[in-house]
C-alpha cells in the first residue's frame, strides 16, 4: 500500500472526514482494494460512499413545460419501474406515479443570460457500509455484486435521483442524460 492510501486509512481510523473522488460509488470499494487497502480495515473505516454529478438547473423564470418524446417517455418509465421494483416510492419526492409525465425545457430570459439555465445541482447516489456490505467486502466483490446489495438500502441510484430532479422541474432530461446513462441498470 502506498503512502497516500496509508494516510487515507489512518484518517478513516481516527474518525476524520476524508473526501476523495472516484467515478462511481460502486467502484469505490473495489478500487480501494485494488490499491492495496485491506478489505477488513476498509469496512470498519468506511461508513458511507457518495458519488455525484453536477447538472445545470433550469431557470425558474423562463423554463417551460414540454411533452416528452416517445423515447424519453420509455426511458422515464424504465427508471420509474426500477424505483418501484426496489421498493422505493416516488411519492416521497412529491411525484405521482400515475400522473402524466411532464418534462421541462429551456427558453432563455434576461435573468439567465438567455441560456435557459441558472446554477447547478448535484445528482447523487450513496452506499452505506452496513452488515450486508461488510459481509461481501472481504470477497473482493464486483461492481455488479455491490450494486445488487446496495439496492436493498433504499437509497436512490444516480439515475433515479436524476429522474426525480427532471420530473420536479429542477433540470432537463438532456442534462441528466449527459451525465448518467438513464438506460443502464
Amino acid at each position: 500500500m502506498n503512502s497516500r492510501n496509508s494516510c487515507a486509512i489512518s484518517a478513516y481510523r481516527t474518525h476524520r472526514l476524508l473526501n476523495s473522488a472516484y467515478k462511481q460509488r460502486s467502484r469505490c470499494h473495489p478500487r480501494l482494494i485494488d490499491l492495496g487497502v485491506n478489505p477488513k480495515i476498509l469496512v470498519s473505516a468506511l461508513s458511507l460512499s457518495i458519488a455525484q454529478r453536477l447538472v445545470r438547473k433550469l431557470c425558474q423564470f423562463c423554463k417551460k413545460e414540454k411533452i416528452p418524446s416517445k423515447e424519453e417517455e420509455e426511458t422515464i418509465k424504465l427508471v420509474m419501474a426500477s424505483i418501484k421494483d426496489e421498493g422505493k416510492s416516488l411519492s416521497n419526492y412529491n411525484i405521482k406515479e400515475d400522473a402524466p409525465i411532464k418534462l421541462f425545457t429551456t427558453v432563455g430570459c434576461d435573468k439567465c443570460n438567455m441560456t435557459g439555465f441558472k446554477g447547478r445541482i448535484g445528482i447523487f447516489e450513496a452506499i452505506k457500509t452496513d452488515d450486508a456490505i461488510e459481509k461481501i467486502m472481504p470477497e473482493n466483490p464486483s461492481e455488479h455484486e455491490i450494486k445488487k446489495v446496495a439496492r436493498a438500502q433504499g437509497i436512490l441510484s444516480m439515475r433515479q435521483d436524476g429522474l426525480v430532479k427532471m420530473l420536479t422541474g429542477i433540470t432537463s432530461f438532456e442534462e441528466v442524460q449527459s451525465v448518467v446513462d438513464l438506460n443502464e441498470e
